[in-house]
């Protein structure tokens, strides 16, 4: 065999032990996060801390402003309160928690104010972010719904305005186990004449 044969040989082997190697790491640190999440309540805890990290990053309102250029401005609180309101009515983000329950993520809106009223609300992609890929739900749903809004002059002169709203995920709205049913249990053997 020659020096080249030789030098191919022990390079091919390399390969696969370094391949071996890797595959076990891969089990190792699978292992390890089953470990680290042991109960859901670890699970939750870490979950919603990743979403207040993310909540916590997202750019602010006068920063996308700033990044979209002249014409834009930031949205007033009264704007971005109604816009949040509406958003929370529509059934979007239970959509989107549907497919992840721990999502969160803080969505820009863009509200073009024309002389007769808002004429034009979507999702701004820039300064949106969410904690999953189930976040892409919710902007196609609020971009749907926002169609059917219609806001009057009041928000201000006519602009392109940016609001920001967030959405957090809610220890109250992740599901727990059902207790719900020993309460009632007790309340209808209460109802039972003693006889």
């Amino acid at each position: 065999m020659t020096n080249v044969s030789k030098f191919n040989c022990l390079l091919i082997a390399s390969l696969v032990a370094a391949a071996a190697c890797g595959g076990d790491k891969t089990k190792d640190d699978a292992k390890a996060a089953v470990e680290r999440d042991a109960s859901p309540d670890q699970y939750r805890k870490r979950q919603q801390a990743f979403a207040d990290s993310v909540l916590n990053t997202s750019k602010p309102t006068a920063k996308v402003v700033e990044q979209l250029g002249k014409g834009y401005a930031i949205g007033s609180v009264q704007l971005r309160d109604t816009i949040a309101a509406l958003a929370a009515a529509a059934p979007c983000y239970k959509s989107g928690r549907d497919a992840d329950p721990y999502l969160a993520g803080t969505v820009s809106v863009l509200a073009h104010m024309a002389p007769i009223g808002i004429d034009l609300i979507q999702v701004q992609e820039s300064g949106t972010q969410w904690t999953s890929p189930a976040g892409n739900l919710v902007n196609a749903c609020l971009t749907t719904e926002m169609k059917k809004w219609k806001l009057d002059m009041s928000y201000g002169k006519p602009a392109a305005y940016i609001v920001q709203v967030q959405f957090k995920t809610d220890s109250v709205v992740i599901k727990k186990p059902d207790t719900a049913a020993a309460p009632a249990a007790k309340k209808a053997a209460a109802k039972k004449p003693v006889g």
